[in-house]
Parts: C-alpha cells; structure tokens; sequence
C-alpha cells in the first residue's frame, strides 16, 4: 500500500462541504492543521490534489468529520502525478489565521465575477472594525487561488513606510528598490504586468499618512493584468469608483441565517430565547458576536433573554480598541457630530443635528461630513415621513459614549488644576442633557458621568462644581456655550 496519498475531484467536494459546516476556511483556519498535527503549507498542498503522507491525509478528512478517508482518496493510478495543476507561489507569512467563517456567498461571487469576468485592477472592501473583510479574503483566496501566478498578502500593520513595502513586494521578484518610490512603483507595476498576480493589501487605515500613498494607488489601478485587493475601514479618498479598472465592495453585518450558523458554532443550539434580538444588537458583526458569546455562555449560562434584560451591550477589548482607534483618527467636527448623536441616542435629522451646534457650520461641510462618517460605516440612516435621519449602531454608541464620558472628566480635572475654562471641549460644545427632556434619571450619559465624577471627588463633588462656577464669571457666551447648563444638570442631579 501506497504511503502517500492524494484526494481525488469528488473527494475534495465532499471534504468542502464538511468544512463548509464548521465555518473552516480551506486553508486559514489554524485549528484545522493544528487538529490533524500538520501545517497550513501541507494543507494547501492536499487541496491542490498533491501526494501528501498517507497518515496527515487520514488526519485532514477525521478533522472535519471525515472517518471514511477510502472515499475521499484518488484510488486511480496512484502512482501518477495529478495532470496540469498550476501551483502559484505564495507569499503569505503575513495573512492571519481566522477561527471560523461563515456566509458571504453573495459577497464572494461578486468578488470572483470583478476578479475573473470584468478583470478588475484594483478592488476595496471596506467596512467598520470586525465585521470580516480580512476573513473575507482569506475566503477569496481558497476559492481563486489556483488562477494566479502569484498569491502575495501584505499588511499594512507590519509595514513602516511606502519604501519598505516596495522593497518587500519586489524583493519576491529577486529586486530591490534603490530609496526612490516612484522608480520603485515602476518596477513593482512591469511585474504585474508580467504576471498574473493576487495582491492583498490588509489594513489600508493603519497607515497614519496615506498622502504618500494616495499616487501609488491610484497607479496600481491601471496598466498591468494582476488584481490587487485593499481591505480598509474606508473607502480611500485617492480612489475614484468606476465601473471597469476600480471596484468597492461595502461589508456590512452578517444575515442572521448566517450569523445564527456562528452562534450554533460557539455552543447554542439556534433555538435560543432573544438569539434574533441579540444578532440585530450587534448588527451581524462577526468579531462582536465572537466576543460576547463566551460571557452568554459563563455568566448566563447560555441564557440569551437574561443577558439581554440588563440592558446593557458588552464589547471586548480587541473590538474596542479597533473601534477607539478609528474614532481617534476623525477629525474634530466629525467627533463633534458622533458626540451630539451619542447624546440624542435615537435617530436625528441633519436639520436639526445643526441647530445645536455652538458655532454654525457651512451646511455643505456638514453635508460632507455627514457623508464621510456613512462611508467610515458608523452612521446608521433612517428613512421616514420626516425625512432622513442619523443614528450610531450600538457599537458605535457605546465607544462614543465612553469616549464623551472619560473626556468629560478629564476637563473638569484640568480645569480645578489650573483654574482655566479654556480645557473645557466637550461639555462647552454640548449639553449632555439630551434635548427636549427633563427627566435626568433616565439619561444614561448624565448618570454614567455623575457615578465617573463621584469615584473621582466623592462628598466635594459639589463643591467642585460650584467652584468652576466662579470661574464663569464675567466669561462671554460663547466662552461658557453648555458649561453652565451641564454644571447645573449635574449638581441638580
């Protein structure tokens, strides 16, 4: 008997299909290689109908619920190499391993038909943080690997400067970059179009200064027969859609058909109280469910309802420092928008949102702004009789409003230290209290910032406010703005 062995077409369908069940990827899924004590290397070489070692083959199919390895296995002429397969050379130390991955069929025939029929150059998929373009990818690739010449990923993460990339993508092709992008860039371009190359480019918004990459960019769109794939938070401000070089792709939420898939693999059954209600909270975001679930699972032993009655939406740290980290990168007006909606916390419309700005803005920058925090995906648009109005998801929400809480504190702090209203921001640009409503105990904001400002001055807490009173005196209003209004808020409060 042969000691090595290959699957054969059929028996690698009937293996897609059990790893389809567990939300594997074909060969990003760590726990995959790690269950049958192999690599990802060997993996992929079993899925490219290469011989592999008789004992990983059996191990690979029992991974994925396979005992009758005889039936995936090619026993016709053994002895033979499989005919005519092209092995593109991978360059993937970069690309992560993902957990699981479930749905997307839409998004991933979309993809394949940009990739394949319109020959699309350059493709982005953008959405907020966790919601799956990196496992997106990784998905793409399982499926359209074997129709490049070259698989390469990047992350941008990893990558110090614009030279840096360059000298690591050209050093593939055995050349370097003399410290000159532009010559670089031609270079990288002549190898594209040379061969038929798969280029991902993880993490666009990592970078801090994109202006050195804006021409770069827009360079890769054109002239070559290779694709390259940009995942990013946004859609890059350098890139213009069109119709046949350059496409977009906007990730949004899983469905709940599928995003129930997810929750079935972490441990529920799908017929759980409030597991619908729980999916909508969180809009389908893969990452976030991930997160939530083990808590459900420990906490509440698996009781969706209950978890669900304390009213409250819990983000771990990996997603909240995704999240925090794209709020930090917004510029002041679209923070000061985020914040106004934080406050509302229910749907608002772009005329009113501008009545309570302290100092009016051009309506065209808002307009433009208002459009930027939708294609950042951290806007949610309402359509009614009224008109259109703005909300946050959840995510969003909360994020915003630990961020307007903590800053809060912080300014009444610099402000008793050096007895100088001008560190108020926040609470001079915004009455905290929403508008419309008296009823202080039901407005979460106010009562999260008092419980934040008792730990910090406890009984003087009081007194610490009627001392920044003093301070108001004789100050314009437009110096004050909400100052007053927050401060008696919170000690009528």
């Amino acid at each position: 008997m042969s000691n090595s062995l290959k699957a054969s077409m059929a028996g690698l369908a009937i293996v897609d299909k059990a790893r389809q069940r567990l939300g594997w990827t074909k060969t990003s899924t760590a726990r995959w290689w790690q269950d049958a004590h192999t690599s990802r290397a060997t993996l992929r070489r079993f899925w490219q109908g290469d011989r592999i070692q008789r004992e990983i083959f059996i191990a690979i199919c029992q991974a994925v619920g396979i005992s009758n390895w005889e039936a995936i296995a090619d026993a016709v002429n053994l002895n033979s190499d499989i005919a005519d397969i092209t092995t593109p050379y991978l360059d993937w130390q970069q690309a992560p391993d993902i957990e699981s991955f479930y749905g997307r069929n839409q998004q991933l025939q979309q993809l394949e038909q940009w990739i394949t029929s319109d020959r699309c150059k350059l493709i982005t998929i953008v959405g907020i943080g966790g919601i799956g373009k990196t496992a997106l990818v990784l998905a793409l690739t399982d499926r359209m690997q074997s129709q490049f010449d070259f698989l390469i990923w990047r992350s941008f993460s990893t990558v110090p400067s614009l030279i840096s990339l360059l000298d690591s993508l050209l050093s593939i092709f055995d050349q370097t970059v003399v410290q000159d992008i532009s010559q670089g860039t031609a270079q990288l371009i002549y190898h594209l179009q040379k061969r038929r190359c798969l280029l991902i480019l993880d993490g666009l918004d990592a970078v801090e200064n994109l202006n050195n990459y804006n021409q770069f960019i827009q360079q890769l769109s054109r002239n070559h027969q290779s694709c390259i794939l940009i995942t990013s938070r946004e859609q890059p401000k350098a890139i213009e859609i069109n119709s046949t070089t350059i496409c977009c792709l906007t990730l949004k939420g899983l469905p709940k058909t599928d995003a129930v898939e997810l929750l079935k693999s972490r441990g529920f059954t799908g017929q759980e109280l409030g597991l619908s209600t729980l999916i909508k909270l969180y809009r389908g975001n893969p990452l976030a469910l991930k997160l939530v679930t083990p808590l459900i699972q420990s906490v509440f032993v698996g009781n969706v309802a209950t978890f669900l009655a304390q009213n409250t939406l819990v983000i771990g740290d990996r997603l909240r420092t995704i999240l925090k980290q794209q709020f930090m990168q917004l510029s002041d007006l679209e923070k000061n928008i985020l914040y106004w909606l934080a406050i509302w916390q229910e749907p608002i419309t772009f005329c009113r949102l501008q009545t309570h700005l302290l100092v009016s803005v051009d309506p065209a920058t808002m307009l433009e702004t208002i459009v930027a925090l939708e294609r950042r995906s951290l806007l949610e648009k309402w359509i009614s009789f009224e008109g259109t109005s703005f909300t946050l998801q959840p995510l969003v929400m909360k994020i915003v409003i630990d961020e307007l809480i903590e800053n809060a504190v912080q300014e009444i702090y610099q402000v008793m230290q050096s007895s100088n209203i001008t560190h108020f921001k926040i609470l001079r640009t915004h009455w905290l209290l929403r508008p419309g409503t008296d009823d202080i105990a039901s407005d979460r904001i106010l009562h999260q910032l008092q419980q934040k400002l008792w730990q910090v001055y406890n009984a003087t807490l009081p007194q610490t406010l009627n001392q920044i009173f003093l301070l108001l005196k004789d100050q314009s209003p437009l110096a004050i703005g909400y100052i007053a209004c927050n401060l008696t808020t919170l000690l009528n409060a």
